[in-house]
């Protein structure tokens, strides 16, 4: 979308679509370089001959292996192949265009192929450390499980984009939190405009006209549910916080002499940024 290679419109429907269609295995396997393109659709016509299962016709010609079969139908239900599934099959991209968009995105990215084939697996735990850095104390481990609650709880549809470190992060909208004890942390999600209520409608599954007091209080319910989950983690390794309540405000500044983490996350089309900051005085002006 960034580039202008697909509109929001054509993304929706794909996002749509790829809910209620089960992924072929043509598609998978040439994703994964299995396969060309050309012999997918030669099977692909053979099925419409032939009372014989993909994979079937595949070994036969000598395409695959039955290993191989075996192999692409346990990625069958990835979230990555789903997608270009989707892609291929609403005519928005086909898939040697898609294997160009990724080579690109790789390329721009500086990602290395463990990066690439973890983005592919769908497994959050694997695709979070390649966003924000594994190695922060605290910091890492609250916004990993934060990511998976928005998932769990708001969207499984999400895009995260890398993370970033500021000292003044400046909003239109902003729910929050703080902890503290023996360490002391910073959580909040914001927003430009109202790009929160991607949140509050989910969490609280309800149809807000606006962020109004309502809307903020899902959105702070919904960060008060993810730290209570991380303060209960951090019990576990006698680490005691204490949660004070979230609140809300609009319109202005967070500012602090020590960095704050910031994951942008797209959630149903709008941004929302994760922000996290461990043991330094937060100031809102």
């Amino acid at each position: 979308m960034k580039k202008g290679r697909i509109t929001q419109s054509s993304l929706d429907k794909i996002i749509k679509y790829q809910k209620s269609n089960p992924t072929k295995l043509g598609n998978i396997a040439v994703a994964e370089k299995l396969i060309t393109e050309k012999q997918a659709d030669e099977i692909n016509d053979l099925q419409k001959k032939l009372d014989q299962r993909f994979g079937d016709i595949a070994v036969a010609k000598g395409y695959l292996l039955t290993e191989e079969v075996n192999y692409l139908l346990s990625k069958q239900g990835n979230p990555f192949n789903n997608f270009v599934q989707a892609m291929s099959d609403n005519n928005v991209m086909t898939i040697e265009e898609i294997e160009d968009q990724l080579e690109e995105f790789q390329h721009d990215g500086n990602y290395s192929l463990d990066d690439m084939d973890a983005l592919k697996s769908g497994d959050i735990d694997r695709i979070i450390p390649i966003f924000i850095d594994s190695y922060l104390p605290f910091a890492s481990d609250c916004i990993g499980l934060a990511v998976r609650n928005i998932i769990r709880f708001i969207n499984n549809e999400i895009m995260l984009n890398p993370s970033y470190k500021t000292k003044e992060y400046s909003f239109g909208n902003l729910a929050y939190q703080q902890l503290e004890g023996n360490q002391n942390l910073f959580v909040a999600l914001a927003s430009k405009g109202e790009e929160l209520l991607s949140v509050a409608e989910p969490f609280a599954k309800e149809k807000f006209d606006s962020l109004d007091e309502d809307s903020f209080d899902a959105v702070c319910e919904f960060i008060n549910c993810s730290n209570g989950l991380y303060a209960s983690k951090l019990s576990e390794e006698d680490i005691h916080v204490d949660m004070l309540p979230p609140l809300f405000d609009s319109n202005k500044k967070l500012v602090s002499k020590v960095d704050i983490f910031v994951l942008p996350i797209l959630i149903n089309g709008g941004m929302v940024d994760l922000i996290v900051a461990v043991n330094c005085p937060i100031s809102i002006e």
